[in-house]
């Protein structure tokens, strides 16, 4: 019998994408509410803001960040382009008993003023985006930032690496067994990822193209549009420098008047 084969582009607000991450990837990629607690707590000794201060949550995923921002009594407003992802967050929200503004978006539709006095991207993925638009997304986020306010983030999707050979790889999952093919050119990752699931003779093919981007593609782009005070390292909690090829950390702010 044929297998029936779907094949998807990669997209954060697919719906099928979004099952698979939340089905095998959740901890991987959403942390846990301890770490998330943890990382608020280093986002605060930087920032050294107070409540109830607005903070905005860029990519909020399950909630976690915006949950712990909330209990200690920040206006939190929190928004990512997955529906299934937000639905979860509300229940977090709902069940720890905080009231977090929550809305389905992407940077491209944020069009806040002056509003927030840190803006905050736990996991900003910017390689469906090109230069132009980074610039763009850094734009909006240095425009609702009150004067002084901070941006901070943990920058993943793909490091920058040099060019490598496709490289094939299988793991067997809980009810199929996942094969994919990576391989780097000059500017982007590629990945191709089969899911494939014997019992019901279905493949889904999932492709992803990232543009990679490093710690000396960033750094010029917030300078570009405005911030100061730019530091970076190679991961938010972590002492040691950012290096080119490695995922990294920064934190700024917003000139004050």
């Amino acid at each position: 019998m044929k297998s029936e084969i779907i094949e998807i582009e990669w997209s954060w607000d697919q719906p099928i994408i979004q099952d698979i991450l939340l089905k095998y990837y959740r901890d991987w990629l959403f942390v846990t509410p301890e770490i998330a607690n943890n990382m608020v707590e280093r986002i605060l000794s930087i920032s050294k803001i107070n409540p109830p201060a607005q903070v905005l949550d860029i990519g909020c995923g399950l909630g976690y960040h915006a949950t712990a921002f909330a209990q200690r009594g920040f206006q939190v407003f929190a928004f990512d382009p997955g529906d299934k992802y937000l639905e979860i967050a509300q229940n977090n929200f709902s069940t720890v008993g905080v009231n977090v503004n929550l809305g389905q978006m992407k940077c491209a539709d944020l069009d806040e003023s002056e509003c927030f006095s840190l803006a905050w991207a736990g996991s900003y993925c910017p390689g469906q985006l090109s230069l132009s638009d980074v610039t763009q997304d850094f734009l909006r986020i240095y425009k609702a930032l009150t004067p002084g306010g901070w941006f901070i983030s943990n920058v993943a999707g793909k490091p920058k690496v040099p060019p490598s050979e496709k490289v094939k790889n299988w793991r067997q999952l809980s009810d199929c067994f996942s094969l994919s093919e990576k391989w780097a050119d000059e500017a982007y990752f590629h990945e191709h990822c089969w899911f494939v699931y014997p019992e019901t003779n279905k493949v889904i093919k999932l492709i992803e193209v990232e543009r990679m981007y490093g710690v000396e593609e960033i750094i010029p782009i917030l300078e570009e549009v405005g911030f100061t005070e730019i530091s970076t390292a190679d991961r938010l909690k972590g002492d040691t420098s950012a290096q080119a090829g490695n995922h990294f950390a920064f934190w700024c702010r917003k000139p004050r008047a």
